[in-house]
């Protein structure tokens, strides 16, 4: 363009010379004449010249028009976290049915809903008249037989004594023998049956199994249960579980030990720690969903049965990557990957293609980690208008690598 223009005045420059010297040699009709022949020229040098400057950007214009038109990224490295939200209810880690294991009518709660219990405290007991009763007869009978077996072996040393002395035959003191054999086994018996009645009036107590908490009373006092009525709902202490079900599709995704983030609607402001302690190794037919256990810290105990919760359960965690569209790689066979490259040219946002042979690593979602190949800042193809090869020219427009990235046709 410099030039042309340079060109341009040296020519008008040129002919004004001329002209100045032609006018000084001619008289006036010839002057006139030299005149139109002179504006002429100019006009015709002036037409040209736009003509070439036009064309010249014509020509340019098409050519750009022409280019391929794509899309890229800047290449950057980032951390990247692959994360699962689920929703389920938050579980004592060891939740107990509390049963009697004898029958009989509650008598008296000895906490309340919601109290803490420490290990082998009474929880509740039963009325204990009956097996109070039941203990005292027995141990009555006991006294009684151990009376008679004692009684039976003073009678058998006196009956003895007569047998060798001759005043007593042999058959009366064998009697005696066997009086003292049936003495001792029915206090034998009567011993088992104080034990037993002992042991069922301990049982008049409900025991806390462990440190925890009384989390529903489900029989009041004054109704009579059996061995398999449950009483209440006692939750042992030894940490809380965040239950959730997941779709089988989506269980292989899961493991033990990933980390959790949960939140509970109770205390929305709060964020609670967790990871995956144990995956159920079946399906539920009817939902065809997997139980996934998560274990939570809840020190201070704000989280109790039955409260509803979401989690993000993070199933990959990948630090400073270099991640592309998976769409971007060209695959050539198992182990040779290309990833469309653009250099770009001394003209803006125009540059050349680079098919950059590249070493992949995981793919998670729809993006690919690359260990090896691509560059920081290298701009990446990730949407073409036309087919790309190396060395081709295209125009190109950058967004950013947290935008939405469309998935080329």
């Amino acid at each position: 363009m410099e030039k042309l223009k340079y060109y341009f005045y040296l020519v008008i420059d040129n002919v004004t010379l001329f002209i100045e010297r032609l006018l000084a040699k001619y008289p006036f009709k010839t002057k006139k004449n030299i005149y139109i022949v002179i504006i002429t020229l100019i006009i015709l040098a002036i037409s040209f010249c736009a003509y070439l400057l036009f064309f010249k950007k014509s020509k340019n214009q098409t050519q750009s028009q022409s280019l391929i038109q794509v899309k890229v990224i800047n290449i950057i490295k980032k951390d990247f976290n692959d994360k699962y939200s689920v929703m389920g209810s938050i579980k004592g880690a060891v939740e107990n049915d509390m049963r009697f294991e004898i029958d009989g009518r509650i008598a008296a709660y000895n906490f309340k809903e919601g109290d803490k219990i420490a290990k082998d405290e009474s929880i509740c007991s039963l009325d204990p008249k009956d097996a109070m009763a039941k203990a005292a007869y027995a141990k009555s009978k006991y006294k009684s037989d151990q009376s008679s077996y004692f009684s039976a072996k003073e009678k058998y040393k006196v009956y003895e004594e007569l047998y060798k002395m001759k005043a007593l035959s042999e058959s009366k003191l064998s009697e005696t023998r066997f009086e003292i054999e049936s003495s001792e086994l029915k206090v034998k018996a009567a011993k088992s049956e104080l034990d037993l009645a002992e042991l069922t009036l301990k049982k008049i107590n409900l025991i806390a199994p462990s440190e925890g908490i009384l989390a529903e009373i489900i029989v009041k006092p004054g109704e009579y249960v059996t061995q398999q009525d449950v009483v209440c709902k006692f939750i042992s202490e030894q940490g809380t579980n965040f239950e959730v079900d997941i779709p089988e599709k989506d269980v292989k995704k899961m493991k033990v030990g990933q980390k959790v983030k949960i939140i509970s609607d109770a205390y929305s402001d709060k964020e609670f720690d967790g990871r995956i302690i144990e995956i159920a190794p079946i399906v539920k037919e009817r939902t065809r969903t997997s139980k996934v256990k998560i274990s939570v810290v809840n020190d201070d105990g704000l989280l109790r049965s039955g409260m509803f919760a979401r989690g993000t359960i993070f199933i990959k965690e990948l630090k400073d990557v270099v991640l592309v569209p998976t769409d971007s790689i060209i695959s050539l066979n198992d182990t040779t990957f290309l990833v469309p490259v653009v250099v770009p040219d001394s003209i803006p946002f125009e540059g050349t293609v680079q098919m950059r042979p590249c070493i992949i690593g995981d793919k998670i979602a729809e993006q690919t980690v690359i260990l090896q190949g691509l560059n920081m800042d290298d701009l990446v193809v990730v949407e073409t208008q036309g087919q790309l090869s190396d060395g081709v020219k295209v125009k190109f427009q950058t967004i950013e690598q947290d935008e939405d990235i469309p998935i080329p046709e």
